[in-house]
């Protein structure tokens, strides 16, 4: 199986946006006066090896799409799935914080040294693709500062970062810890949701 370079590539792989997607904007005006400053701010802890299953949607103005999305993730080692948006197929997106793969259903393959770097090139989108680790488990991106809005028990119902509005409908218990069931991302007119249907602790 040949392995080509990511920077030659050309494959529109939109199935890559399905998690992450941003295309490059200014800045949106949004309410981050609200909540608390994250400094301020403890998460609850979570799984440092963690799996989940469910279903993902993205809307960019007029267009929308879906795919089912299956993640594990073990501290810096992850590998996501994709199946089934846009008839394209099927996607695996490999890495281990030095490099990451993506192989496509009919075998093409291409590496990065980072995700965003990775989905940029392929898709033409600059994606922050890395952030959505921490937010997917309710915690912040951890180098960006930003507020939070926690709900009565200490999780949080919104956290702002970098322009992004990350939103959390509900939690669910996963041996000790709670994690969310669904979350959504916005900016601007780009919305990433994510509902999971099962998540495991992998500790």
């Amino acid at each position: 199986m040949k392995e080509r370079c990511l920077f030659r590539a050309s494959v529109p792989i939109l199935l890559c946006v399905l998690l992450t997607a941003c295309a490059v904007r200014s800045p949106q005006p949004d309410s981050t006066d609200a909540g608390v400053a994250l400094a301020t701010w403890e998460p609850s802890p979570v799984p440092a090896a963690w799996r989940l299953n469910g279903r993902t949607s993205l809307r960019l103005g007029d267009e929308g799409a879906t795919a089912t999305v299956s993640w594990d993730q073990s501290g810096r080692e992850y590998r996501i799935d994709l199946r089934g948006a846009l008839g394209a197929g099927s996607l695996r997106i490999t890495g281990d914080g030095d490099v990451v793969r993506l192989t496509t259903s009919d075998g093409e393959r291409y590496t990065a040294e980072s995700p965003r770097e990775l989905v940029r090139a392929v898709t033409g989108y600059d994606l922050p693709v890395s952030f959505l680790r921490y937010w997917v488990t309710g915690r912040p991106v951890p180098w960006l500062d930003g507020r939070v809005i926690p709900d009565p028990q200490g999780r949080p119902s919104v956290i702002h970062q970098d322009g992004w509005r990350v939103t959390y409908e509900t939690f669910r218990a996963v041996g000790d810890y709670h994690l969310p069931e669904r979350v959504a991302v916005v900016r601007g007119d780009m919305s990433v949701r994510i509902a999971i249907g099962e998540w495991e602790s992998r500790e």
